[in-house]
C-alpha cells in the first residue's frame, strides 16, 4: 500500500493554474475543503481534491454560481447533465450573440448614414427602427445591397435577400452541429448537405462563399485570422458532408 501524497495549496493552485487565493476562497465558501491538516494546521490536499477544484472551474465556467455548485454537488456526476447544461448555455449565447450583431448591424447603419453637418434625427431614428426590425438572423447585414443594382432590380433584391437568410441560417446551423463530432453521413449532418446542394441549385450569380460576406463585415478580425479560420472550418465542414451525401444519396422514390 503507498503512501498517500499530498499537496500544500501553493502546490495545488500551480497544478490547476489557478491563484492561492482562489482556492482559499473556495475554501471560505465551503467548496473546497482539505483533505488534511499538516504542521501549524496547514492545508492539505489530495488528487480528490484536484479533481473538485477541477469541477468547480467547469461548471462555475459553464454558468453556474458558486452557490449553485455547493447546493447542486452531484446532480452534474452524470456526462447527460452537463450536454443539458452545456446546451442551455450555448442557446443563451446565441441569443445574446444575435442580440449584439444586430446591434452592431444598426450601428454601423448609423454611422454610414451620419456625416458633416447637424445630425438628421428623423433619418436616423427610422434607420435605427428599420435595422432592428429587419436583423431577424445575426448573419443578415443585406450585403446584397448594392449600390451598382439598378431600380428595376428591386424586387429581384426581396428574393435575393431571402436567399441570404437561408444561406446564413444554413451556416449558424453548421457552426451549431461542427462540435457534436457526428458522423459525416449522420443524420443531421445529411439534413444539412441536402439543404446546401439545394441551395447551391438555386444559387444564380454569388458563389456560396460570398455568403459569409456579412458576418465578416462586422466580425472583428484579430491577428490570428480567426474569422478566416473560421469560415474555412465551416466550408470544409460542409464540403466533406456533400461528398459524403453524394456518395450515398437518399434512394428515389
Amino acid at each position: 500500500m503507498t503512501d498517500q501524497r499530498y499537496l500544500t495549496v501553493g502546490e495545488l493552485a500551480r497544478r490547476v493554474g489557478v491563484t492561492v487565493r482562489t482556492i482559499q476562497y473556495y475554501d471560505q465558501q465551503g467548496l473546497l475543503s482539505p483533505s488534511a491538516k499538516g504542521p501549524q494546521n496547514q492545508r492539505l490536499y489530495t488528487d480528490a481534491n484536484v479533481k473538485d477544484l477541477y469541477r468547480i472551474m467547469t461548471l462555475k465556467y459553464l454558468g453556474l454560481s458558486l452557490a449553485q455548485i455547493k447546493s447542486d454537488a452531484g446532480l452534474f456526476d452524470e456526462s447527460c447533465a452537463l450536454q443539458e447544461l452545456a446546451s442551455r448555455q450555448m442557446d443563451a449565447i446565441e441569443d445574446r450573440f444575435q442580440q449584439l450583431f444586430k446591434r452592431m448591424t444598426t450601428l454601423r447603419a448609423v454611422h454610414d448614414l451620419s456625416g458633416a453637418g447637424d445630425a438628421d434625427w428623423e433619418s436616423l431614428a427610422a434607420t435605427v427602427e428599420r435595422c432592428q426590425g429587419e436583423s431577424q438572423f445575426f448573419w443578415r447585414l443585406t450585403c446584397i445591397c448594392d449600390d451598382t443594382v439598378d431600380e428595376g432590380e428591386a424586387a429581384d433584391r426581396v428574393a435575393r435577400g431571402e436567399s441570404v437568410s437561408r444561406w446564413h441560417e444554413l451556416i449558424a446551423d453548421t457552426i451549431r452541429l461542427m462540435p457534436s463530432r457526428e458522423p459525416t453521413d449522420g443524420p443531421r449532418n445529411r439534413d444539412l448537405a441536402k439543404r446546401y446542394i439545394a441551395l447551391e441549385a438555386g444559387q444564380e450569380a454569388p458563389a456560396s462563399a460570398r455568403n459569409f460576406i456579412l458576418m465578416e463585415n462586422i466580425a472583428p478580425h484579430g491577428s490570428d485570422g480567426s474569422f478566416d479560420e473560421l469560415r474555412q472550418s465551416v466550408f470544409d465542414y460542409l464540403e466533406a458532408i456533400v461528398a459524403a451525401y453524394r456518395a450515398k444519396p437518399d434512394p428515389v422514390t
